[in-house]
């Protein structure tokens, strides 16, 4: 997570509420760890002022556990992580913490993190009751499940429901299976709801999940290999995307340069303004952005599937909360995570209409109303579609190396093959624990 505009985690705080409906039974002893020590619960989260609802969620499963809450909220971006890596290596970590999900596989590689299988195992948890993007993601290479998603929030196209009356185009279809909006599909009506001066076609680059969705879509890996030893970015099918995203504002002039973007990375929600108050026509985002816009958007809207080239196909990302390997009380963590994905917080989760509880159960709380989107369905259909980005215990470094590069491609001073050629070897050896 980072807490530049061009992250895809830039967004909006997180919600939960109460209850542990979905995941009855309770777990005891697992670990043998002490129950509650001084009696406090320390989490160390992002994301959770009071009154948040990711605040309210622990402080009401604090009340109901007769525990009290030491709630350790921290800005995210560099700050947290620099903050999660000094409890972590002291020793004496809180009970639990959230972690960024791009990063879990680097923790639990370390021996930083808790393996959660057996607690599954004994709490008879299946496979078959969540999503599989969202229950499988934290499996390891050794069968250790290392953390648990609590939500889950995949990428859409966000759609300017006036413009296309403007422009007297069709909107796309909602159905994930159609054989049409395809990548050409979306140029042509970019440019047709393109207006020089007024409004743009599109928005994508400043959303760093392009980097999944596009290369997947063009039948490529990723960001990297499924098994997270190649930089399969700067391979054919990763270059290929990256330069048709780039050539959006370059040669197609239907997106805002690098500068415009540039100037208004440091605005919140900059991005979801743009399409909320009309300056563009389409935009890429993750389901995180449905909450702001409800709330600000002065625009019809809507959301619909990712265009397609060889596949249609997305990215998912979440909210991961892990038990540090040196918590206290591992057990009463374990009950909180229980918690988190109940009926009642399910429910609580649902209301934000951005944030898609993980268990298939609850994906009929997630059922639209009399405010945007119209066709909320589409983001549950989108979990069938989406993969999680393949991670690497080296991606911290890797990114310190290859996202630098991007900003060239963007402006227009390399092509993606001379910009990501230019770290392709070093990016591999990273991955390769020699960097």
């Amino acid at each position: 997570m980072t807490s530049s505009a061009f992250s895809r985690r830039s967004l909006l705080g997180l919600g939960a509420a109460a209850g542990a409906g979905l995941l009855g039974g309770s777990l005891t002893a697992c670990n043998g760890g002490p129950s509650g020590g001084d009696g406090t619960f320390s989490f160390l989260t992002w994301d959770a002022a009071s009154g948040s609802p990711l605040a309210n969620v622990a402080t009401k499963w604090a009340e109901q556990a007769g525990t009290q809450l030491d709630l350790q909220n921290v800005p995210g971006g560099d700050d947290f992580e620099a903050k999660l890596r000094t409890v972590l290596a002291s020793g004496a970590p809180p009970e639990l913490i959230r972690i960024n999900d791009d990063y879990v596989k680097g923790y639990y590689a370390e021996g930083s993190l808790l393996d959660l299988k057996p607690y599954l195992e004994k709490d008879e948890i299946l496979e078959a009751d969540y999503y599989p993007v969202a229950f499988n993601f934290a499996k390891q290479p050794d069968g250790a499940h290392a953390a648990w998603p609590i939500m889950t929030n995949p990428g859409v196209i966000y759609v300017n429901v006036d413009a296309f009356d403007d422009a007297g185009i069709d909107l796309p279809s909602t159905d994930w299976e159609d054989d049409g909006w395809t990548w050409d599909d979306f140029l042509a009506a970019a440019k047709e709801l393109n207006r020089p001066g007024e409004r743009y076609g599109c928005l994508v680059f400043p959303d760093t999940s392009l980097e999944t969705v596009f290369p997947t879509s063009n039948g490529g890996d990723g960001i990297y290999s499924k098994d997270g030893t190649r930089f399969t970015l700067a391979e054919d099918q990763g270059l290929e995307a990256v330069q048709w995203v780039a050539d959006l504002a370059l040669k197609h002039k239907v997106h805002p340069d690098f500068a415009t973007i540039t100037a208004g990375e440091n605005t919140p929600n900059w991005q979801q303004s743009q399409l909320g108050t009309g300056k563009v026509a389409m935009m890429l985002a993750l389901t995180s952005s449905v909450p702001w816009l409800r709330e600000n958007a002065t625009v019809n809207w809507d959301i619909r599937p990712v265009p397609k080239q060889v596949s249609r196909t997305t990215v998912n990302t979440m909210t991961v909360l892990a038990i540090p390997k040196d918590s206290k009380d591992p057990d009463q963590a374990w009950e909180f995570l229980k918690y988190c994905v109940g009926e009642e917080a399910s429910a609580d989760f649902a209301k934000s209409r951005g944030f898609i509880p993980v268990s298939k159960s609850a994906g009929s709380l997630f059922e639209p109303d009399d405010k945007a989107p119209e066709n909320l369905p589409v983001a549950i259909d989108a979990l069938e579609h989406a993969v999680n980005e393949n991670f690497s215990e080296y991606i911290q470094q890797a990114r310190g190396v290859y996202r630098p590069v991007l900003d060239d491609v963007w402006s227009g001073k390399r092509t993606a093959a001379e910009a990501l050629g230019s770290v392709r070897d070093q990016v591999n050896a990273i991955l390769a624990g020699e960097g």
